[in-house]
């Protein structure tokens, strides 16, 4: 067998050539697969935060009980009629001795009497006079702020709505982690961690 000046013999120059060959391969294939996985795994936190709509919800039918005005907000009904649109915020409150109660702060829109109520916790606590524009034929919306309580499941959101789709947008985790904007026609409620924090009803002028 033919010997180099070193003393290695050809077929093991040849030998030792191949392994580094293999190793390298080896190598490449295993930085292809990291590389591989990483596109993955960012392309599917990619999609978690993008934007969806989900249409022909199955969701559980749930039966739900809705929140009991107060006397403030039984006298804007008798007066104005249902709201022609409405926020809610739903959120805890520390009170000086310590302890934490729920509060429900909301806002009802009357756009051809030109007033806007405040409530809290179902008393009155504002009623403020708008300067409309010329609004046309106004849509009213399909809901009513008693169909809404603190802390509803998303499936308890979608039946008392009544939706059967709706789009979503997760919202940045440096802005707010675990939360998602929901929409659906002249409806947009947020979830925080699985339960409803904000609802907001608007009119359509056609």
């Amino acid at each position: 067998m033919p010997v180099n000046k070193n003393g290695n013999s050809k077929g093991e120059k040849k030998k030792r050539g191949w392994v580094i060959f293999a190793a390298g391969c080896a190598v490449l294939t295993g930085g292809i697969v990291l590389l591989l996985v990483i596109y993955l795994a960012v392309g599917w936190q990619s999609y978690q935060d993008a934007p969806k709509i989900v249409s022909e919800v199955e969701s559980d039918i749930l039966i739900t009980e809705e929140y009991d005005l107060g006397q403030d907000q039984m006298d804007a009904y008798l007066e104005y009629g249902f709201p022609e649109a409405f926020r809610i915020l739903f959120y805890d409150e520390m009170l000086p001795d310590g302890s934490i109660v729920p509060v429900r702060l909301e806002s009802w829109t009357y756009y051809g009497q030109g007033v806007e109520f405040s409530f809290l916790n179902g008393e009155k606590t504002g009623l403020e006079t708008l300067n409309n524009p010329q609004l046309g034929n106004l849509i009213l919306p399909p809901y009513y702020p008693e169909q809404f309580t603190a802390y509803m499941s998303l499936d308890e959101v979608m039946t008392a709505a009544g939706l059967d789709e709706y789009a979503v947008v997760p919202l940045e985790k440096d802005y707010l982690e675990g939360s998602e904007v929901y929409y659906g026609p002249q409806l947009s409620f947020g979830m925080k961690d699985g339960e409803l924090r904000m609802v907001e009803v608007m009119g359509l002028t056609d």
